[in-house]
């Protein structure tokens, strides 16, 4: 079932690169993926090129960490990836799905990277969170062995 879904997909992908597929067709097959790439693009509210550019420089103070989600979640796969490379025609003509597609493609390993700027803004909430449990965790340990041994 999910093979089949993902055949479906990767014609669909490769009728809308080649322009086989009337737009109305093509908003009616895929439409809740490219509506929510869409609702996702327009919370980013920054051009394609300095969101990547943002990315690339893990600038925290541009992007926030359910925006670097967002964008993982909606990276192409390989085959999507694929067919949009063979693509020849003007890039303007694209929806903003794709043209977001084609952006992240200029970028190698784009999804790792992702993950990466990711981690590293959840990384000090992480450590504080930690210390926090830790810090617990050693005040009930003290007034465990006080009401122990009566210090």
């Amino acid at each position: 079932m999910r093979l089949r879904m993902m055949r479906e997909k990767m014609v669909l992908v490769q009728r809308m690169i080649q322009g086989a597929m009337p737009k109305q067709l093509k908003k009616v097959r895929d439409r809740n993926y490219l509506h929510n790439t869409e609702i996702m693009l327009t919370k980013v509210k920054m051009p394609l090129p300095d969101m990547m550019a943002a990315v690339l420089a893990m600038d925290e103070s541009v992007l926030d960490v359910d925006q670097v989600k967002n964008l993982i979640k909606f990276c192409p796969t390989k085959e999507e990836m694929e067919l949009l490379k063979g693509y020849t025609g003007d890039k303007e003509n694209l929806e903003k799905c794709e043209q977001y597609f084609l952006e992240l493609m200029k970028v190698p390993r784009v999804e790792s990277k992702l993950r990466v700027f990711s981690f590293k803004i959840q990384f000090l909430s992480h450590v504080w969170w930690c210390l926090l449990y830790f810090s617990l965790c050693l005040i009930q340990l003290c007034f465990f062995l006080f009401a122990r041994y009566r210090i």
